[in-house]
């Protein structure tokens, strides 16, 4: 069976949900900081090697949407894992 030369809409539209999902996700995650924690912190350093903050100073709002920023993620990666098996 031949493989079509490049993946259709279809095919990329779950990708495309997750990556939306994902930035919308990411932007609100710098507004669930909880000030109290990110105070307690000793070392600052542990808040700067990524652009999300730890889940140990979000909020419980911020860390439901910590998972629907990996659920975001997944979805995109696994989609273009797919693709990528299909169209190898």
């Amino acid at each position: 069976m031949d493989s079509p030369t490049s993946p259709s809409l279809w095919l990329m539209t779950p990708g495309l949900i997750g990556f939306v999902i994902a930035i919308v996700v990411h932007r609100k995650l710098k507004h669930q900081v909880d000030r109290d924690k990110v105070m307690q912190l000793t070392d600052m350093a542990e808040l700067f090697p990524n652009s999300i903050p730890p889940k140990k100073v979000l909020t419980d709002q911020g860390r439901r949407s910590l998972r629907w920023f990996r659920v975001g993620m997944g979805v995109l990666i696994g989609n273009m894992l797919l693709i990528i098996f299909l169209y190898r």
